[in-house]
């Protein structure tokens, strides 16, 4: 945002702005998420409210997760004593991606509930990482 308005840095708390509007509409391009690394798995947790299942999208390739939804909402509302109609149409969309080394891809589950999503990514076991990064030296 603070790249938005040319200005003079030394006028008035310019980072005290900077900081305020850069946290404010960062917030709103993409929900927050919480990682967890347990023993044996990761997790991920993103506020998703509001969005359908079938607008969710979740890819792990290359060991990047993806978490991208695209959502189109329309509303309308009609004044009976006026007929006046209003409609409102929102387009909601993010994509969110996390580099996740480790991970056994085939057994990724993913719940979506309340909207919460829930991911979690079982890691390999040590014996399966250390074999798959060995080269022999000849």
């Amino acid at each position: 945002m603070s790249n938005l308005f040319p200005t003079n840095r030394d006028f008035f708390f310019p980072q005290l702005f900077d900081q305020t509007f850069d946290s404010f509409f960062s917030k709103m391009n993409h929900p927050s998420a919480d990682i967890v690394e347990k023993e044996n798995c990761f997790e991920v947790k993103m506020d998703i409210p509001g969005m359908k299942k079938e607008d969710i999208h979740v890819t792990f390739n290359h060991n990047i997760l993806t978490v991208e939804a695209n959502q189109r909402h329309e509303a309308e509302n009609k004044d009976e004593s006026s007929n006046f109609i209003h409609r409102e149409r929102t387009i909601r969309s993010f994509r969110r991606q996390f580099a996740m080394n480790n991970v056994k891809s085939e057994a990724i589950e993913c719940k979506y509930e309340d909207g919460v999503l829930n991911i979690t990514l079982p890691k390999l076991d040590q014996e399966t990482i250390e074999n798959s990064h060995r080269i022999e030296i000849q």
